[in-house]
Protein backbone atom coordinates (compact mmCIF):
# COMPACT_ATOMS: atom_id res chain seq x y z
CA UNK A 1 0.00 0.00 0.00
CA UNK A 2 1.64 3.35 -1.23
CA UNK A 3 1.42 6.66 1.02
CA UNK A 4 -1.58 8.12 -0.64
CA UNK A 5 -3.38 4.69 0.25
CA UNK A 6 -2.15 4.93 3.30
CA UNK A 7 -3.07 8.67 4.16
CA UNK A 8 -6.05 8.03 2.79
CA UNK A 9 -6.86 4.62 5.12
CA UNK A 10 -6.29 7.32 7.76
CA UNK A 11 -8.29 9.64 6.97
CA UNK A 12 -11.43 7.55 6.70
CA UNK A 13 -10.51 5.41 9.95
CA UNK A 14 -10.41 8.72 11.48
CA UNK A 15 -13.34 10.27 10.61
CA UNK A 16 -15.10 7.07 11.52
CA UNK A 17 -13.47 6.91 14.55
CA UNK A 18 -15.19 9.92 15.40
CA UNK A 19 -18.49 9.37 14.43
CA UNK A 20 -18.50 6.13 16.16
CA UNK A 21 -17.64 7.64 19.57
CA UNK A 22 -20.09 10.41 18.81
CA UNK A 23 -23.12 7.73 18.45
CA UNK A 24 -24.82 5.06 20.36
CA UNK A 25 -23.20 1.91 19.01
CA UNK A 26 -25.83 -0.07 20.38
CA UNK A 27 -28.83 2.05 18.42
CA UNK A 28 -26.62 1.76 15.43
CA UNK A 29 -26.75 -1.96 15.52
CA UNK A 30 -30.28 -1.77 15.73
CA UNK A 31 -30.87 0.20 12.94
CA UNK A 32 -28.63 -1.83 10.80
CA UNK A 33 -29.89 -4.93 11.77
CA UNK A 34 -33.79 -3.61 11.43
CA UNK A 35 -32.98 -2.59 7.90
CA UNK A 36 -35.50 -3.87 5.32
CA UNK A 37 -34.00 -6.48 2.90
CA UNK A 38 -36.04 -6.08 0.05
CA UNK A 39 -35.55 -2.23 0.18
CA UNK A 40 -31.96 -2.98 -0.43
CA UNK A 41 -32.02 -5.54 -3.00
CA UNK A 42 -34.12 -2.77 -4.58
CA UNK A 43 -30.98 -0.76 -4.39
CA UNK A 44 -28.44 -2.97 -5.17
CA UNK A 45 -30.13 -3.52 -8.05
CA UNK A 46 -29.94 0.32 -9.26
CA UNK A 47 -26.82 0.62 -8.12
CA UNK A 48 -25.57 -2.28 -10.69
CA UNK A 49 -27.84 -0.61 -13.31
CA UNK A 50 -25.97 2.47 -12.75
CA UNK A 51 -22.58 0.84 -14.78
CA UNK A 52 -24.88 -0.17 -17.79
CA UNK A 53 -25.77 3.82 -18.43
CA UNK A 54 -22.29 5.08 -18.07
CA UNK A 55 -20.89 2.37 -20.23
CA UNK A 56 -23.24 3.43 -23.10
CA UNK A 57 -22.86 7.02 -21.83
CA UNK A 58 -18.55 6.29 -22.35
CA UNK A 59 -19.84 4.47 -25.93
CA UNK A 60 -21.70 7.75 -27.22
CA UNK A 61 -18.87 10.21 -25.94
CA UNK A 62 -15.87 7.67 -28.12
CA UNK A 63 -17.98 7.75 -31.35
CA UNK A 64 -17.48 11.76 -31.17
CA UNK A 65 -13.70 10.72 -31.23
CA UNK A 66 -14.87 8.49 -33.57
CA UNK A 67 -13.54 5.37 -31.66
CA UNK A 68 -15.77 2.65 -31.84
CA UNK A 69 -15.65 -0.67 -29.54
CA UNK A 70 -18.14 -2.99 -28.49
CA UNK A 71 -20.91 -1.76 -25.79
CA UNK A 72 -20.07 -5.26 -23.91
CA UNK A 73 -16.32 -4.86 -23.86
CA UNK A 74 -16.97 -1.00 -22.76
CA UNK A 75 -19.61 -2.64 -19.59
CA UNK A 76 -16.54 -4.90 -19.05
CA UNK A 77 -14.03 -1.91 -18.64
CA UNK A 78 -16.24 0.06 -16.50
CA UNK A 79 -16.76 -2.85 -13.98
CA UNK A 80 -13.54 -3.53 -13.93
CA UNK A 81 -12.35 0.54 -13.56
CA UNK A 82 -15.04 0.80 -11.16
CA UNK A 83 -13.22 -1.83 -8.89
CA UNK A 84 -9.74 -1.73 -9.09
CA UNK A 85 -10.11 2.15 -9.50
CA UNK A 86 -11.67 2.31 -5.84
CA UNK A 87 -7.56 1.75 -4.80
CA UNK A 88 -6.80 5.15 -6.61
CA UNK A 89 -7.74 8.86 -5.39
CA UNK A 90 -11.20 9.61 -5.62
CA UNK A 91 -12.95 8.86 -8.42
CA UNK A 92 -9.83 9.71 -10.45
CA UNK A 93 -8.45 6.42 -10.42
CA UNK A 94 -11.74 5.24 -12.13
CA UNK A 95 -11.17 7.04 -14.59
CA UNK A 96 -6.98 6.19 -15.04
CA UNK A 97 -8.21 2.45 -14.90
CA UNK A 98 -10.85 3.02 -17.83
CA UNK A 99 -8.18 4.70 -19.84
CA UNK A 100 -5.91 2.14 -19.06
CA UNK A 101 -8.15 -0.67 -20.35
CA UNK A 102 -9.04 0.45 -23.15
CA UNK A 103 -6.06 2.25 -24.54
CA UNK A 104 -4.49 -1.08 -24.37
CA UNK A 105 -7.12 -2.58 -26.96
CA UNK A 106 -7.43 0.99 -29.10
CA UNK A 107 -4.25 2.08 -29.54
CA UNK A 108 -5.28 6.02 -29.10
CA UNK A 109 -4.49 6.37 -26.03
CA UNK A 110 -4.92 10.67 -25.84
CA UNK A 111 -8.09 10.62 -27.85
CA UNK A 112 -9.16 8.22 -24.94
CA UNK A 113 -7.81 9.62 -22.12
CA UNK A 114 -10.01 12.77 -23.45
CA UNK A 115 -13.09 11.13 -24.12
CA UNK A 116 -13.01 10.04 -20.42
CA UNK A 117 -12.45 13.46 -19.34
CA UNK A 118 -15.25 14.73 -21.56
CA UNK A 119 -17.47 11.97 -19.71
CA UNK A 120 -16.71 12.63 -16.26
CA UNK A 121 -17.07 16.90 -17.32
CA UNK A 122 -20.28 16.23 -18.11
CA UNK A 123 -20.99 14.10 -15.53
CA UNK A 124 -19.72 16.61 -12.83
CA UNK A 125 -22.27 19.24 -14.91
CA UNK A 126 -25.38 16.90 -14.67
CA UNK A 127 -24.32 16.68 -11.09
CA UNK A 128 -24.71 20.36 -10.25
CA UNK A 129 -27.46 21.35 -12.42
CA UNK A 130 -29.33 19.06 -10.44
CA UNK A 131 -28.21 20.01 -7.58
CA UNK A 132 -28.74 23.80 -8.10
CA UNK A 133 -32.23 23.12 -9.70
CA UNK A 134 -33.61 21.35 -7.17
CA UNK A 135 -32.27 23.60 -4.58
CA UNK A 136 -34.02 26.36 -6.04
CA UNK A 137 -37.13 25.16 -5.74
CA UNK A 138 -36.11 23.99 -1.84
CA UNK A 139 -35.74 26.94 -1.18
CA UNK A 140 -38.89 28.35 -3.17
CA UNK A 141 -41.00 25.78 -0.93
CA UNK A 142 -39.20 26.24 1.97
CA UNK A 143 -38.00 22.73 2.06
CA UNK A 144 -34.30 22.92 2.19
CA UNK A 145 -32.11 26.50 3.73
CA UNK A 146 -31.35 28.79 0.96
CA UNK A 147 -27.87 28.61 1.70
CA UNK A 148 -28.01 25.22 -0.47
CA UNK A 149 -29.36 27.22 -3.57
CA UNK A 150 -26.25 30.09 -3.48
CA UNK A 151 -23.72 27.47 -2.79
CA UNK A 152 -24.99 25.52 -5.44
CA UNK A 153 -25.17 28.23 -7.63
CA UNK A 154 -22.11 29.01 -7.28
CA UNK A 155 -20.41 25.48 -7.91
CA UNK A 156 -21.90 25.77 -11.17
CA UNK A 157 -21.00 29.35 -11.82
CA UNK A 158 -17.52 28.50 -11.04
CA UNK A 159 -17.71 25.29 -13.24
CA UNK A 160 -19.17 27.16 -16.11
CA UNK A 161 -15.79 29.44 -15.93
CA UNK A 162 -13.43 26.59 -15.48
CA UNK A 163 -14.98 25.27 -18.54
CA UNK A 164 -14.41 28.69 -20.39
CA UNK A 165 -10.96 28.32 -20.07
CA UNK A 166 -10.57 24.75 -20.78
CA UNK A 167 -11.95 25.80 -23.91
CA UNK A 168 -9.46 28.92 -24.71
CA UNK A 169 -6.28 26.44 -23.82
CA UNK A 170 -7.81 24.18 -26.63
CA UNK A 171 -6.73 26.88 -29.14
CA UNK A 172 -3.02 26.88 -27.97
CA UNK A 173 -1.06 24.40 -29.49
CA UNK A 174 1.95 22.57 -28.02
CA UNK A 175 4.16 24.41 -30.54
CA UNK A 176 3.98 27.28 -29.30
CA UNK A 177 5.36 26.45 -26.25
CA UNK A 178 9.06 27.05 -25.81
CA UNK A 179 10.06 24.68 -22.99
CA UNK A 180 13.93 22.79 -22.66
CA UNK A 181 14.99 20.17 -20.45
CA UNK A 182 12.77 17.22 -18.75
CA UNK A 183 9.63 19.15 -18.51
CA UNK A 184 8.97 19.37 -22.54
CA UNK A 185 8.40 15.78 -22.84
CA UNK A 186 5.21 16.68 -19.84
CA UNK A 187 4.46 19.84 -21.17
CA UNK A 188 4.00 18.45 -25.15
CA UNK A 189 1.57 15.51 -23.46
CA UNK A 190 -0.28 17.62 -21.58
CA UNK A 191 -0.81 20.31 -24.17
CA UNK A 192 -1.68 17.24 -27.33
CA UNK A 193 -4.11 16.06 -24.38
CA UNK A 194 -6.32 19.70 -24.60
CA UNK A 195 -5.39 19.45 -28.14
CA UNK A 196 -7.72 16.42 -28.35
CA UNK A 197 -10.56 17.86 -26.13
CA UNK A 198 -10.60 20.53 -28.72
CA UNK A 199 -10.46 18.30 -31.61
CA UNK A 200 -14.51 17.09 -30.99
CA UNK A 201 -16.96 19.09 -31.13
CA UNK A 202 -20.42 18.19 -29.58
CA UNK A 203 -23.75 17.94 -31.63
CA UNK A 204 -26.74 19.38 -30.48
CA UNK A 205 -28.30 15.80 -31.06
CA UNK A 206 -25.30 14.10 -29.03
CA UNK A 207 -25.08 16.80 -26.48
CA UNK A 208 -28.78 16.17 -25.53
CA UNK A 209 -28.58 12.45 -25.72
CA UNK A 210 -25.40 12.97 -23.35
CA UNK A 211 -26.95 15.08 -21.21
CA UNK A 212 -30.32 12.88 -20.87
CA UNK A 213 -27.88 9.75 -19.93
CA UNK A 214 -25.92 11.93 -17.38
CA UNK A 215 -29.24 12.89 -15.43
CA UNK A 216 -30.56 9.36 -15.82
CA UNK A 217 -27.13 8.69 -13.70
CA UNK A 218 -27.87 11.15 -11.30
CA UNK A 219 -31.67 9.89 -10.59
CA UNK A 220 -30.40 6.80 -10.09
CA UNK A 221 -28.58 7.99 -7.56
CA UNK A 222 -30.81 9.70 -5.98
CA UNK A 223 -33.42 6.58 -5.97
CA UNK A 224 -30.62 4.10 -4.29
CA UNK A 225 -29.99 6.99 -1.32
CA UNK A 226 -33.73 7.29 -0.97
CA UNK A 227 -34.26 3.43 -1.53
CA UNK A 228 -31.74 2.83 1.35
CA UNK A 229 -33.30 5.55 4.05
CA UNK A 230 -37.08 3.88 3.26
CA UNK A 231 -35.18 0.40 4.54
CA UNK A 232 -33.78 1.78 7.57
CA UNK A 233 -37.83 3.64 8.19
CA UNK A 234 -37.08 7.44 7.06
CA UNK A 235 -39.79 8.62 5.04
CA UNK A 236 -38.00 11.76 4.24
CA UNK A 237 -39.17 13.91 1.11
CA UNK A 238 -37.64 13.04 -2.13
CA UNK A 239 -36.43 16.74 -3.06
CA UNK A 240 -34.14 16.47 -0.14
CA UNK A 241 -32.79 13.70 -1.71
CA UNK A 242 -32.65 15.64 -5.17
CA UNK A 243 -30.79 18.44 -3.50
CA UNK A 244 -28.31 16.39 -1.71
CA UNK A 245 -27.25 13.39 -3.16
CA UNK A 246 -25.51 15.29 -6.36
CA UNK A 247 -24.13 17.45 -3.49
CA UNK A 248 -23.09 14.29 -1.64
CA UNK A 249 -21.09 12.55 -4.39
CA UNK A 250 -19.13 16.03 -4.92
CA UNK A 251 -17.62 16.03 -1.78
CA UNK A 252 -16.95 12.24 -2.07
CA UNK A 253 -14.67 12.78 -5.46
CA UNK A 254 -12.59 14.50 -2.94
CA UNK A 255 -9.22 12.36 -2.59
CA UNK A 256 -9.25 11.50 0.42
CA UNK A 257 -10.61 8.64 1.85
CA UNK A 258 -10.80 4.75 1.09
CA UNK A 259 -14.19 5.15 -1.49
CA UNK A 260 -15.78 8.39 0.21
CA UNK A 261 -15.79 6.48 3.78
CA UNK A 262 -16.30 8.46 6.71
CA UNK A 263 -16.50 11.37 4.50
CA UNK A 264 -20.19 10.42 3.32
CA UNK A 265 -21.35 9.37 6.70
CA UNK A 266 -20.41 12.94 8.06
CA UNK A 267 -21.97 14.73 4.96
CA UNK A 268 -25.23 12.62 5.21
CA UNK A 269 -25.75 14.01 8.77
CA UNK A 270 -24.79 17.15 7.74
CA UNK A 271 -27.39 17.56 5.44
CA UNK A 272 -30.24 15.26 7.02
CA UNK A 273 -30.46 16.48 10.56
CA UNK A 274 -32.20 19.52 10.02
CA UNK A 275 -35.00 17.07 8.77
CA UNK A 276 -34.87 15.02 12.03
CA UNK A 277 -32.63 12.42 10.30
CA UNK A 278 -30.38 10.91 13.24
CA UNK A 279 -26.31 10.40 13.44
CA UNK A 280 -27.18 6.48 13.69
CA UNK A 281 -29.21 6.33 11.00
CA UNK A 282 -27.05 8.39 8.28
CA UNK A 283 -24.28 6.36 9.40
CA UNK A 284 -26.21 3.57 8.83
CA UNK A 285 -26.96 4.79 5.88
CA UNK A 286 -23.98 5.55 4.28
CA UNK A 287 -22.48 2.13 5.45
CA UNK A 288 -25.36 0.33 3.71
CA UNK A 289 -24.41 2.15 0.94
CA UNK A 290 -20.75 1.34 1.11
CA UNK A 291 -21.91 -2.14 1.54
CA UNK A 292 -23.83 -2.47 -1.87
CA UNK A 293 -21.12 -1.15 -3.73
CA UNK A 294 -18.62 -3.76 -2.26
CA UNK A 295 -21.02 -6.52 -3.76
CA UNK A 296 -21.26 -4.61 -6.80
CA UNK A 297 -17.44 -4.74 -7.45
CA UNK A 298 -17.19 -8.59 -7.42
CA UNK A 299 -18.35 -8.45 -10.98
CA UNK A 300 -15.17 -6.46 -12.39
CA UNK A 301 -12.79 -8.34 -10.38
CA UNK A 302 -14.04 -11.19 -11.75
CA UNK A 303 -13.51 -9.64 -15.18
CA UNK A 304 -10.29 -8.15 -14.35
CA UNK A 305 -9.12 -11.71 -13.17
CA UNK A 306 -10.68 -13.55 -16.33
CA UNK A 307 -8.70 -10.97 -18.79
CA UNK A 308 -5.68 -11.67 -17.22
Amino acid sequence: MNKKNIFKLFVSLGILTVLLTSIDLVSLGKVMLNADPVFLSIALVFVLSIRFVMAYRWQVVLHLYRIFPKFLNLLSIVFISNSVGQLLPGGIGVDVVRSYQLSKEEGVATEIAASVFLDRVIGLFSMLLIAFISSVVGAALNTVAPIYAFVSAGSLTGFLVLYSLRNKLTDLGYTQIKVQGRLKVIVVALSRFIESLGAVRLPKVALFKLLLLSVSVQFIRIVIFFTIFLSLGVHAEFLLFMVFVPLLFIVMLMPVSIGGLGIREGALYLFFKESGVSLETCTAAGLSFHFLQLISLLPGVFLYLLKK
